[in-house]
């Protein structure tokens, strides 16, 4: 047990900094969101785009195998599913002016550390675990993990692109 703490103490204490302060800028990003607020297009494209790209930069930078390929067709349809049911429940609402109110939620603040996770788990791997980082199940796993956390996330934005293009009710 005592070596398991003293090789989870130097990847941290390896870790630059900067890795840690872009955790705690996604943290503050995530926390923003747990609050209900009023968004335009740019605010509402932002975080969701990153994510992608970051994900696809993670999983392309090791190419694609076929347990990779077959981790990401999982992810991609869990993700489109769940950002479905996600966003139906609270959806977005078109105030006008290209702007929509979210409502809060705990959810992009979950999937950001996730992603943040997974990413930061497949280049330790890769330094101190080259083996495990190229096997099969690891590959599908965290290529499903990244998959279904983008497309969570892309799934919600498309959701509330399309409120953002709703007419808007009137109460009179």
């Amino acid at each position: 047990m005592t070596d398991l703490f003293t090789t989870l103490s130097q990847i941290i204490v390896h870790t630059p900094y900067w890795v840690w302060l872009v955790l705690l800028f996604l943290v503050w990003r995530g926390l923003g969101n747990t609050v209900s607020r009023e968004i335009g297009l740019a605010r509402l494209l932002l975080m969701p785009l990153a994510l992608m790209f970051l994900s696809a930069w993670s999983m392309l930078s090791g190419g694609i195998s076929a347990a990779g390929a077959a981790g990401l067709a999982f992810g991609v349809l869990a993700g489109m599913a769940t950002g479905l049911v996600l966003e139906r429940r609270n959806p977005a609402t078109n105030l006008g002016n290209g702007r929509i109110r979210v409502p809060g939620e705990w959810t992009t603040l979950m999937v950001i550390l996730v992603v943040f996770l997974t990413h930061y788990v497949r280049s330790v791997a890769g330094i101190l675990a080259p083996d495990l980082a190229a096997s099969a199940p690891f590959l599908m796993v965290t290529s499903a993990l990244s998959a279904f956390n983008t497309m969570l996330l892309l799934t919600r934005t498309a959701l509330r692109l399309r409120a953002m293009q709703a007419p808007i009710m009137s109460l009179a």
